[in-house]
């Protein structure tokens, strides 16, 4: 028979072999026990003393060698949870916080526990593969003492008692000591391992202890926000490697209230408001340390430092759960307001990062559906697909992305930002920001394209025709209604000066839900003209004259991609109307009217001139002159951007022969 026994032993120490008679180390491990189990409570002071012992080799006064000491932890780990207990009250009187202080600055041995396996003879094994697993599951060095008061400061009662406030006293003197070796010798908290591993705990150790100290004595902030002190950086360190919502969690609560972020400990606002925070300019180059510097000794450079973060940022929008995402998403607008004046590298790497960008889409995705208490109809909460989705326009904030719009336009889509749109088109256009965000989008888009490069055009071509946002935000427009006219009619209707109190940056005015439409087809049409290469999204070869039967306007290459454009049959009612409102967008009314000659509905009557729009405007008075004059300046550019994409527009004649030809093939 053979069955397992946990033995503690310093891993430091540990042989390739270890045997012992079983009733011999039962006898031994229970009278240990048993032994500190009374000591602390007798002769406190002897167990302070004995964590002074940081050698293998030292033995105290009273004969307590190092092997006392995993037995010693254990004991105390147990006392320490009961803070308010005469056992402990005494220990702490005794100096034991000092000494489990002094312990985590200078201990340099690992204390592991490993599974010792007791054969038919009674006799203790403890193999090399037992051994080289109580190794990699090894806590750092200073962790067992860091626990200890972990585990002391979360059980204090409230309100705390002498003995609490004397125990945050001794950390205070200590605190930033322990910072400076956590943050030199990370040892192994920095490693990916998951739970039950005890890296996870390690690295939320430290954001654990601060959230109790300072709720025991707020002047704790002061420790932690002394210019040569490393709390933060460490805590940024330990959020860049978490791996589990826990680790991440506790050290972005941390970090993010002190960069304004609307999260953490309620006591920190209130004594925020006596005792200001220190400027960003300052406290920021402080957080990111952490970023500088992983397990290796040379330091990373700047720009290393700003993609891993990223990365980090990348990593967690994938794996965590819906409320630590949000704190996740909060953490990231707090970081990006603050670096877009004082680390400008991070906002680049940014905008370089396809894999941050494919892990947003990622998020929109997998939140794109509506919750149980959703209603059935109207407007929805926004939710974590609309928090997500803002993130695009949360980096359009910084001036300095007009100087990196292609790269990032490119990762944006070549990340899946189509696809997520797509998924999400429901919860967008029922969201309150929904059709807002949409259009502002769709519109940089629209006034970008003529600077965008080769790549990221073709890039932006190959996720185009979007048939199922167009219907989506078609139907937003005409509130429901499938009826081709009313599409003209919220043509007419949109193109009108309106009056009304809802300013144009408030998400309710009726522009947003009018346009998303008009602008996807602008875009759409600026990159993929009407016949000009066929029309199943992802091919570029060019369009034969046959093609879709039924509206006769949308060509394919052949036959193989007309049957597997599955999507048309989503918009093919509305593409006739769709390409008069293309003509509209780009062409003067003389040439409309010969491109559309017998074959196309008849323009809407109410659909006026913008010369005659504006006119209606300055005798009505519903526009100023300077509006006017604005609005003349803005359809002069956007005349000009339409003249020169890369894909041309097909000339008249071509378009005219074209159309002919699609009579003759019908009739």
């Amino acid at each position: 028979m053979r069955y397992t026994h946990q033995n503690a032993q310093m891993t430091s120490k540990l042989s390739p072999f270890f045997s012992m008679p079983i009733k011999d180390y039962e006898g031994y491990a229970s009278s240990q026990s048993q032994k500190w189990a009374d000591l602390i409570k007798s002769d406190p002071r002897r167990a302070s003393r004995a964590l002074l012992l940081n050698t293998p080799r030292a033995e105290s006064i009273e004969g307590d060698t190092f092997d006392d000491l995993p037995m010693l932890f254990q004991v105390l780990k147990k006392a320490s949870s009961d803070a308010a207990s005469k056992t402990w009250k005494g220990l702490v009187e005794g100096g034991i916080i000092t000494s489990l202080c002094k312990w985590a600055i200078n201990n340099e041995v690992t204390l592991a526990f490993a599974h010792a396996i007791i054969d038919d003879h009674g006799t203790a094994e403890l193999s090399r593969e037992g051994l080289d697993i109580a190794q990699e599951n090894a806590p750092a060095p200073y962790s067992p003492a860091l626990e200890v008061l972990c585990n002391a400061i979360v059980s204090c009662p409230t309100p705390p008692t002498a003995t609490e406030l004397k125990t945050v006293g001794e950390i205070k003197k200590h605190w930033s000591t322990i910072m400076q070796r956590l943050w030199s010798e990370p040892v192994k908290t920095l490693e990916p391992n998951p739970r039950p591993s005890p890296r996870v705990q390690e690295r939320a150790v430290v954001g654990q202890m601060i959230h109790c100290l300072t709720r025991i004595d707020p002047t704790f902030l002061e420790v932690i926000l002394k210019p040569s002190d490393l709390t933060l950086a460490v805590c940024f360190r330990y959020w860049m490697y978490s791996t589990e919502d826990y680790d991440c969690s506790i050290n972005i609560t941390i970090i993010a209230p002190l960069l304004g972020a609307e999260m953490g400990p309620s006591n920190w606002k209130l004594y925020f408001v006596d005792h200001p925070l220190p400027d960003p300019h300052a406290l920021l180059p402080r957080i990111l340390l952490g970023a500088s510097r992983g397990t290796a000794k040379k330091k990373r450079t700047p720009n290393q430092s700003a993609e891993l973060i990223v990365k980090a940022f990348a990593d967690h929008f994938r794996h965590l759960p819906g409320r630590q995402l949000n704190e996740e998403i909060v953490w990231f607008v707090a970081l990006h307001s603050a670096a877009i004046k004082e680390y400008p590298l991070f906002c680049r790497a940014l905008y370089r990062s396809e894999a941050f960008w494919s892990a947003t889409a990622h998020v929109i995705t997998q939140y794109a559906t509506f919750g149980p208490d959703a209603p059935k109809q109207g407007p929805v909460p926004d939710g974590m697909a609309m928090d997500v989705f803002g993130l695009y326009f949360e980096v359009l904030r910084n001036p300095d992305s007009d100087d990196h719009t292609d790269g990032l336009v490119y990762n944006w889509f070549a990340g899946g930002l189509f696809n997520a749109l797509e998924a999400a088109i429901d919860i967008i256009t029922r969201s309150m920001r929904g059709p807002m965000f949409l259009c502002t989008l769709l519109s940089m888009l629209d006034a970008k394209l003529p600077k965008l490069s080769v790549r990221t055009r073709a890039k932006l071509r190959s996720e185009l025709p979007r048939c199922g946002i167009m219907l989506s935000l078609i139907l937003l427009a005409t509130k429901g209604k499938e009826e081709v006219k009313q599409l003209l009619a919220v043509l007419a209707e949109s193109q009108r000066p309106r009056r009304t109190t809802v300013p144009l940056y408030d998400p309710r005015h009726p522009m947003w839900t009018a346009s998303g439409w008009q602008l996807l087809l602008r875009v759409t049409n600026s990159l993929r003209p009407w016949r000009g290469t066929c029309s199943r999204r992802g091919c570029e070869k060019p369009a034969y004259t046959g093609g879709c039967r039924r509206c006769k306007i949308s060509a394919y290459c052949g036959q193989e991609c007309l049957t597997l454009d599955e999507d048309h049959a989503l918009i093919c009612r509305w593409v006739p109307t769709l390409m008069i409102v293309d003509m509209y967008q780009r062409r003067s009314k003389e040439e409309i009217e010969a491109l559309l000659a017998g074959i196309a509905p008849d323009p809407p009557a109410d659909l006026l001139s913008l010369e005659e729009r504006l006119k209606r405007a300055r005798e009505s008075g519903e526009m100023t002159e300077d509006d006017i004059e604005e609005m003349l300046k803005m359809q002069q550019e956007a005349n000009a951007k339409a003249a020169k994409t890369d894909d041309p527009i097909p000339g008249v004649t071509d378009v005219q022969k074209t159309l002919e030809t699609l009579r003759l093939a019908s009739a």
